[in-house]
């Protein structure tokens, strides 16, 4: 991360601020205090500048909170948490706040915001409320000493009996710890000592805590297995399942020491937990003597609209932990509450704690029940009031959105809305359709909402689709209504497709500001354009049919106009959707998907038959797949392929560089599937593409030189040998970058065209490499000499300098895995032809540009059987696929045979059997038009693009 100079930008500024003249008044236009995000004025700092002096004291003040967040922002990531940091980066919430006043928070700018995630419910008076404040002034004026064990600690004595005075009955035990995990593992521990019992049985999808006990209670095995968790003595059933609960202490009941159990499953997704579930739970535990625990770590002291959540079903845990809201939104401290049938020696002198029960948090943890509870607990009913007004808004917005808001549901304040996972809701392909598949819509709104609206949310912990709304219980009703109208807008945005809009924050300042003044050139070019219609779902989701073959295809953006392709309606160049990707992956984890989801196909073939396919998408290019380390590259291609066989997929194909970096597929473990690199019908259309073009050209095959570059990969060596057999001379390039291994491969396939050859025999297309390689083999001389003499003669060559051999080439094939444009203008014969297999594609526009003599062909392209258009954006002309896909709709068509290619040696029979499939399936190559004016040497070739009849 780069850090600003402050003191250049300073010095600049004040040059600047010397040459403005004063600011207009607030009063005036274009003055006022600075604006929130999306929010009202800031009136807490004051008017504006109005004078130049002022002007270049707030440009340093500015710069300097710049500077300063740049510094803070690199610090956490570099000592504190990485990972962490990585995620709130990519999904715009890496905001450094420097004040907190009620529900509002302040960055270093003076930005303001809503703050509707309040910790996790630890905010149960917002920022800094100052009558908290007012009892730590209070132990700093009382000296009162705040670490004495052991000793009777006085106001750790005044807090318990505070809250075993509003406690239900019979919980009159308090044990004081710092955390709600803290809180957890005691309970844990309260109910086995009890017991004398050693299982405890708590909910899936559960949120505990993240110690060990209390994560072996969370019902998350993702999470809980990189730390050797559960542990021994828990089990799991699912929420709101009674029978299963019953079920279980049938079978286990003498050995349970507790049920654990929160009222509403907050990190779960915010699920409440029904009145039935809980009193079953109750009278179970009652039945076999085990104790039950109720979690109110995160829903107690207020947060449902009740001092607890259970109070909403009347049912009375035996064992209650807390925490969160009680350290007043400003230290922490945790609690746990039991009766004295839980009690026992063991617990009480050796569960202890160095810091729980401090006075210093005691006093706070006082005083935030005494505002909870003061005036007959008027602020718990108020909350009641805020919430009913919160939900039913919420709802209003959820009817408004049917297709993108799947639920609302919760209790009180702590109230989830769910967004669709569904990618059939945005039939066009593009971003909002992946991160549904991916359940990253509710992240990213997070970020569209605080930064283009100033307010603060965060998803559930597991349930990624879930938004979570769980503000101060001070919230007011003005700002319930700010949150509404900005959900609706940013739910709006999402509905009308506007992915230019929605992710335009997320791109660097100076192009986002780029980005910003193209949509407003945009629209001022098109005043009369209507607003985007609203994505309507597809008319029929495509599903497969009974019995019909399943493929799946696994690429990822291969140079930048597949970067653009990708979603249009982002409207930016491919560059940029590149720096897009780059910072949203940043907050991939484990846990997301390896691949996008694109789109789903339906094939239809000439010979009437159908495929359904689905098409996934690596969101990283070319360069960066090749820099991961192998392992790591290999590892995302598999999580891939595991991705699509989960789906359903019957075959698996490679695009790009996903059978590059899987070594062609041969590091993967295919399940069972047949996994397919596409190189076979890529060589095949590749060698058909050069020839028929050479014959566009005018070029004569039998004399004609020919340069391969990338000679000694799989796609490369096949093609060689193909292509031996028909020209004059042969060049076979390699990588100069491992020149001994290039050296060595390039040797062997030099040796198998002179076998493949001699194999051959004498053909009546047989060009002068193919005769005199059987003229010498005739003669009786072995395979060594026999392209020792070739050399010699310079008809079968290898090389690793590409530029040293492409002007004397009147043909070239390239097939290389470099993502670089290698072909120069410069450096090619006159009326050359280029075929280009090569992903990223190794000619660049220049050679189009600056040579018009020279005819290039995307030799990995053919056309879909009757011209038909997948629906899905490859970056390539509609009704034109990659040779690389065609091979894997082709050999979804032979699933009972498979014929797919794997591996570095790609046969010539495994070419012609799928070249002669996907002629009688109806797949075609795609090349230029005939040149012209044919017979002028420097004729031109059209850039129309049309279908080139035959088999391919």
């Amino acid at each position: 991360m780069v850090t600003t100079n402050v003191t250049d930008l300073i010095t600049s500024a004040d040059a600047e601020a010397q040459a403005v003249p004063n600011e207009p008044t607030p009063e005036q236009p274009g003055g006022g205090p600075k604006a929130a995000p999306g929010g009202a004025p800031d009136t807490a700092h004051g008017a504006a500048p109005r004078t130049a002096e002022e002007k270049r004291a707030e440009l340093r003040r500015r710069l300097q909170a710049l500077a300063s967040r740049d510094a803070t922002a690199e610090r956490y990531r570099r000592h504190v948490n990485p990972h962490i940091a990585r995620t709130l980066d990519g999904l715009g919430i890496d905001v450094s706040f420097t004040r907190g006043e009620g529900t509002r928070l302040y960055d270093a700018e003076g930005n303001r915001y809503l703050d509707f995630a309040g910790a996790y419910g630890a905010l149960p008076f917002g920022h800094n409320p100052p009558r908290i404040w007012e009892a730590i002034v209070q132990v700093g004026e009382t000296l009162e000493p705040s670490l004495t064990q052991p000793s009777v600690l006085g106001a750790a004595a005044l807090l318990a009996e505070r809250l075993a005075g509003v406690a239900p009955a019979g919980l009159d035990q308090v044990w004081m710890c710092n955390s709600g995990a803290e809180a957890v593992e005691a309970s844990i521990k309260l109910a086995r000592a009890a017991t004398g019992r050693p299982l405890i049985v708590a909910t899936r999808n559960a949120f505990h805590g993240k110690t060990l006990g209390a994560l072996s209670a969370t019902g998350r095995p993702r999470y809980q297995t990189p730390f050797g968790a559960p542990v021994g003595g828990f089990t799991h059933v699912p929420f709101n399942d009674s029978e299963a609960l019953a079920a279980v202490f049938a079978e286990h009941g003498d050995d349970i020491a507790g049920f654990i159990v929160e009222t509403v499953q907050g990190e779960g997704g915010i699920h409440p937990a029904t009145h039935g579930f809980l009193r079953m739970a109750r009278e179970l535990c009652t039945q076999h003597g085990a104790r039950l625990i109720i979690d109110e770590v995160q829903t107690g002291l207020g947060r449902t609209g009740r001092l607890f959540g259970h109070e909403h079903s009347g049912v009375v845990p035996d064992i209650m932990p807390l925490a969160k809201a009680l350290g007043g939104g400003v230290v922490p401290a945790g609690a746990v509450l039991f009766g004295e049938s839980s009690l026992s020696e063991d617990f009480g002198l050796r569960h202890t704690s160095t810091f729980g029960g401090n006075a210093f948090c005691a006093r706070v943890s006082i005083r935030a029940l005494e505002l909870l509870t003061e005036n007959d607990q008027a602020l718990v009913r108020q909350v009641a009031e805020r919430a009913s007004y919160l939900r039913e808004g919420l709802e209003a917005v959820a009817a408004a959105h049917p297709r993108l808001v799947t639920g609302v549901r919760g209790q009180g304040l702590l109230l989830g809305v769910e967004l669709t996972t569904d990618p059939d809701v945005f039939p066009r392909q593009g971003l909002f359709r992946s991160l549904a598949d991916q359940e990253g819509l509710a992240g990213f709104l997070c970020g569209y909402l605080l930064r283009n609206e100033g307010i603060r949310l965060a998803p559930t912990y597991f349930s990624n689709s879930v938004l979570r709304i769980e503000p101060p219980l001070t919230v007011s009703e003005e700002e319930c209504a700010a949150l509404l109208e900005a959900l609706e807008r940013g739910l709006d945005v999402i509905e009308a497709g506007d992915s230019g809009r929605f992710f335009r924050h997320l791109l660097p300042a100076g192009e986002r500001e780029a980005a910003e003044r193209a949509a407003e050139r945009a629209a001022a070019e098109a005043p009369e354009r209507e607003p985007a219609a609203p994505a309507e779902p597809a008319d029929e989701p495509l599903r497969p049919r009974p019995d019909e073959p399943r493929w799946a295809f696994v690429a990822h953006p291969t140079d930048l106009a597949s970067y653009a392709a990708y979603d249009a309606r982002l409207g930016l160049p491919g560059e940029q959707v590149r720096v897009l990707f780059d910072r949203m992956n940043q907050c991939r984890n484990v846990d997301t998907p390896a691949a996008m989801f694109v789109g789903a196909v339906r094939v239809h073939t000439d010979t009437g038959e159908t495929s359904y396919g689905e098409i996934f998408a690596l969101p990283y290019g070319a360069a960066r797949l090749l820099d991961m380390p192998a392992g790591q590259a290999t590892e995302i291609v598999q999580q891939a392929v595991d991705q699509a066989v989960e789906r359903g997929a019957q075959l698996v194909g490679l695009g790009a560089y996903t059978s590059v970096v899987t070594g062609n597929a041969e590091a993967l473990d295919d399940h069972g599937v047949p996994i397919t690199t596409g190189n076979a019908y890529t060589v095949a259309a590749g060698v058909d593409g050069l020839e028929r073009a050479a014959a566009l050209q005018g070029r004569a095959l039998a004399g004609a030189g020919v340069v391969v570059l990338g000679a000694a990969g799989a796609i490369g060596r096949a093609s060689s040998l193909l292509l031996a057999e028909r020209v004059g001379r042969l060049v076979l390039v390699g990588n100069p970058a491992n020149r001994l291994r290039s050296e060595v491969r390039l040797a062997e396939v030099a040796a198998a065209v002179v076998g493949h050859l001699a194999e051959r025999g004498r053909r009546e297309d047989s060009g002068e490499l193919a005769l005199a390689v059987l003229e010498r083999t005739e003669r009786g001389l072995g395979p060594e000499r026999v392209v020792a003499e070739l050399a010699d003669a310079g008809l079968l060559t290898t090389s690793l300098e590409a530029e040293r051999e492409l002007p004397g080439a009147h043909l070239v094939l390239a097939a290389t895995s470099t993502p670089d444009q290698i072909i120069k203008p410069d450096l090619l014969h006159e009326r050359a032809v280029i075929c280009d297999v090569s992903q990223p594609p190794n000619v660049g526009p220049e050679v189009r540009e600056r040579r018009p003599d020279v005819l290039v062909v995307a030799g990995g392209l053919v056309r879909m059987p009757g011209g038909r258009d997948l629906g899905v954006d490859f970056g390539v002309p509609r009704g034109v696929t990659y040779a690389c896909t065609a091979e894997t709709m082709i050999a979804a068509h032979r699933l009972a045979d498979p014929v797919v290619s794997h591996g570095e040696r790609l046969s010539g029979e495994l070419v012609r059997t799928l070249r002669e499939d996907a002629a009688r399936l109806g797949f075609r190559l795609h090349l230029p038009e005939r040149p012209t004016v044919p017979d002028t040497p420097h004729a031109t070739a059209t850039a129309t693009e049309t279908e080139e009849g035959g088999n391919a």
